[in-house]
């Protein structure tokens, strides 16, 4: 057995709670959640930079899942920033649905009123930065009963009234400054569904057009603060990456919508600029997801997308793969490795070719070693006694590795995965 191959692992359910694993996927089971945290996963076009990857996940005792492929370190790179993703997907992102979206909008509606009044929001005009700022524009008409005349465009609006410019969502203001530099309207205000306070006041306080900035509901900013340990460095960093193009020096997670996901954006050191990076939200949960997973799967050009391989654990066995073992075949070969249980760790991978890798199939399906000897015995001109030796020495190997236990669920051997 080799260990040529890399496993990095991108979910352990021992550190996440099945119930927030279900929650965040919208299934009400595991082998469900498990395949649509994938397909969250697989819906990226990043994957062309890491071709031959293969996904593998397993629902029992603990849901897993976990990337195998040869990785260079540049793509080590890109793994470990996919894995903080999914960090951040399963243990801090907020969805918003359109019920919720809808309550929202009503508060935001509801702020408008109370700071300009009815007299002024009927005379003046809005429009939506595009795509997300239309859904909420739709339903901030109904709350305000607007009239259709007063929908506009960012580029017809007319310069002698007001413009309520509507977004759902404003991390950076970067989208806003570029839909200002489109508008002629001398005096406007801009009304994100969601957005940290802050961001909201530097923007009133650095564009003279701009009377006033309103949010919905306010987003916490999870930036460090200058009691933290490496804030210098990170502040130092982080206006280089704006390059004074910035409202604000926070940052902040963002919401995941019905209807699409907060664009998400990696900064590259030897680029000196923001790349396309990682989106993980589940396709259940967003619109714009569903779609993106649609045409990557059906565009015959896109031949990078890992496939996925579930491990489904036998009950009644007399050998199986131990709990934290996934496994997968890949060609003529089979990748075998065993998931450390502390987080950060590579997992070794062995790989099985030939008649090993055939004789680890036939016991992951039928969980019985004379079983598969008798069906290997059926495929090759080989005495009994010499395959029945050579299985069981493999058997042991395996075994030592802690990659298979006995039916009791104890594994023989000392020897560990690193």
């Amino acid at each position: 057995m080799g260990a040529d191959n890399l496993m990095v692992t991108l979910h352990d359910g021992a550190q996440v709670p099945t119930a927030r694993l279900l929650s965040v996927t919208g299934k009400s089971d595991v082998p469900s959640a498990v395949e649509e945290l994938a397909a969250a996963v697989r819906a990226n076009p990043l994957w062309c930079r890491l071709p031959g990857s293969v996904l593998i996940g397993r629902c029992e005792p603990v849901p897993l899942l976990a990337v195998a492929g040869t990785f260079t370190e540049e793509q080590q790179v890109l793994l470990v920033q996919l894995r903080e993703h999914l960090d951040v997907l399963l243990h801090e992102r907020a969805f918003v649905d359109y019920s919720q979206a809808e309550e929202v909008c009503g508060q935001l509606a509801d702020r408008l009123v109370m700071v300009f009044g009815t007299d002024i929001l009927q005379s003046a005009q809005f429009a939506a930065i595009p795509r997300g700022g239309l859904f909420v524009l739709g339903m901030l008409a109904y709350h305000l009963d607007l009239r259709p005349d007063q929908l506009t465009s960012l580029e017809a609006a007319h310069a002698g009234r007001m413009l309520f410019v509507i977004d759902d969502c404003s991390l950076s203001g970067t989208r806003f400054r570029e839909s200002l530099n489109r508008i002629v309207t001398h005096s406007v205000v801009f009304c994100p569904l969601y957005a940290p306070e802050a961001l909201c006041a530097s923007i009133v306080s650095r564009e003279p057009r701009v009377v006033n900035c309103l949010a919905g509901a306010s987003l916490r900013d999870t930036s460090p603060t200058s009691d933290d340990v490496g804030y210098s460095a990170w502040k130092h960093q982080r206006l280089a990456q704006l390059g004074g193009d910035g409202y604000w020096l926070g940052q902040t997670l963002g919401v995941a919508f019905a209807w699409c996901t907060p664009q998400t954006r990696r900064w590259d050191e030897t680029e000196g600029r923001f790349m396309e990076g990682w989106d993980v939200v589940p396709p259940s949960r967003s619109l714009k997801r569903r779609r993106l997973l649609q045409r990557l799967e059906g565009d015959p050009a896109v031949d990078y997308l890992p496939p996925l391989t579930l491990n489904m654990p036998i009950s009644e066995a007399d050998v199986r793969a131990h709990d934290r073992v996934l496994w997968s075949c890949r060609g003529n070969e089979v990748i075998v490795a065993k998931i450390p249980q502390r987080a950060g760790i590579g997992a070794r991978v062995y790989s099985l070719a030939g008649i090993s890798a055939e004789f680890w199939q036939l016991l992951m399906t039928h969980g019985s070693m004379q079983h598969a000897i008798q069906v290997l015995l059926t495929r090759y001109q080989v005495a009994s006694e010499w395959l029945g030796a050579d299985m069981s020495s493999l058997v042991e190997q395996m075994r030592s590795e802690g990659l298979i236990v006995q039916c009791d669920g104890i594994p023989r051997g000392g020897g560990s995965v690193a």
